[in-house]
């Protein structure tokens, strides 16, 4: 199944329709006139990418704990795409597009060269190393997989070219040449990555997270519209004139008036239309944005004037935070298949490491986790029990601290830091 994908993408931006007003439904009978201003004067209230954005940040409020042994891969997290992006911003990119596109692709590939290279530290030594890139899935031109959803082969529409890739093959077709080679992986080099879980193995394309929200912003955006439209319009008081002599044609607005037979007495005043309408149409945009974040769990940050029970927040932050663990959880498999790919690139036996994403969104301050956790240790209740909890503990109190220095406490708590000392005082 295909989505909308350009009404996602431009939800989520603001431009497209919403930037030229071509989302805006013409009233009927509607001049063109009239059309073309209301085009102009049109607002976007971007509820789409605060709520991506939050999404995001909560998920990588902590970066992902990682203990990597595999040599190719430590190599491919400090310049994942060949830019120079650490791994974490690459995957925090990659989870804002699931998002939006429901599934996105990562291609893991290699830079091809025309000199001979015959080891992995030649390879190194120039350069040759893994990197990832990104389609979208409307560049998808053709997808086979197995009754297990694994991919049997993908081809991806580019500017100039057809990219194709098999288990053991890549091709790439031009209007001129067809290129094409072996990268022997015994696999497609490609993830789907995708924010949920697909309900049926061979259910590959997921639906945008964005999908209710992008056709409701739609709906919100021609509502305000409106309601401009008769603010503008109807909302500013008319003149009303008495007059014998008849009076020529004209539109009635704020620059005009309305003229009347003065018989039975009559005075200049002025007529204002009913609020009722504009009313109606506000109480339609707050329901708009009500359900905007109801949909995505967010209902609790309306501050509605109905007082909420305290196990009714709670069952609400619940949600949240089940949602928030989903996508997480899917981040991280998501890196692991990636990291697969990664070491077969360079002939390694598999990936070899840990990867752990926050799991954890619960609404707990510092303070009370490190409560919690001290209890925990003065129970002593296993030296492994406690030196987890202790690792735990040291991303949770420095969020900001490098990899290398984290690593460097997780060996002082392992207890690898004095042996190797007392290793090599023995050598």
């Amino acid at each position: 199944m295909r989505y909308n994908y350009q009404l996602m993408w431009d939800s989520y931006t603001g431009l497209g329709g919403f930037q030229d007003g071509s989302y805006l439904v013409r009233y009927p009978r509607e001049t063109d006139e009239k059309y073309r201003r209301r085009q102009q004067l049109a607002v976007y209230p971007n509820y789409t990418k605060k709520i991506v954005e939050t999404i995001t940040s909560h998920i990588f409020r902590r970066p992902p704990s990682r203990q990597v042994e595999s040599p190719s891969y430590i190599e491919f997290m400090k310049n994942t795409d060949r830019t120079g992006t650490y791994i974490d911003d690459f995957m925090r990119k990659l989870c804002k597009l699931s998002l939006i596109f429901g599934t996105v692709f990562v291609v893991v590939d290699k830079p091809r060269t025309e000199q001979e290279v015959q080891t992995v530290a030649q390879e190194r030594a120039l350069g040759i190393l893994p990197y990832a890139t990104v389609r979208l899935p409307s560049q998808v031109e053709e997808l086979q997989i197995d009754e297990y959803g694994n991919i049997l082969s993908i081809s991806f529409r580019e500017q100039y070219s057809l990219r194709v890739y098999t288990d053991n093959n890549w091709f790439i077709q031009t209007s001129v040449e067809t290129i094409s080679g072996e990268h022997g992986l015994g696999r497609v080099p490609v993830v789907a990555v995708s924010w949920t879980d697909a309900l049926l193995p061979t259910q590959v394309f997921a639906p945008p997270f964005i999908h209710e929200i992008a056709y409701i912003s739609k709906e919100l955006y021609n509502a305000i519209s409106e309601l401009r439209e008769i603010l503008r319009s109807a909302t500013f008081p008319i003149l009303t004139l008495p007059s014998k002599q008849p009076v020529g044609d004209i539109t009635v607005g704020t620059e005009n008036f309305i003229a009347y037979d003065p018989e039975g007495g009559g005075k200049p005043d002025f007529i204002g239309p009913p609020p009722e309408p504009a009313r109606l149409y506000m109480e339609y945009i707050q329901m708009l944005i009500e359900q905007i974040y109801k949909m995505t769990n967010l209902e609790f940050v309306l501050g509605t004037q109905t007082q909420k029970s305290g196990v009714a927040l709670e069952f609400e932050f619940q949600d949240l935070n089940t949602m928030l663990s989903g996508i997480a959880m899917n981040m991280e498999q998501a890196e692991y298949k990636i990291a697969e790919i990664v070491c077969a690139w360079s002939g390694e036996q598999g990936f070899k490491g840990t990867i752990a994403y926050e799991k954890d969104f619960s609404f707990r301050d510092a303070e009370r986790n490190l409560k919690i956790a001290m209890d925990a240790l003065s129970l002593q209740i296993s030296t492994t029990f406690d030196n987890e909890l202790k690792k735990q503990l040291v991303r949770t109190l420095l969020p900001d601290a490098d990899e290398e220095t984290v690593q460097r406490i997780d060996n002082e708590i392992d207890g690898l830091e004095g042996l190797d000392h007392q290793l090599k005082r023995e050598l």
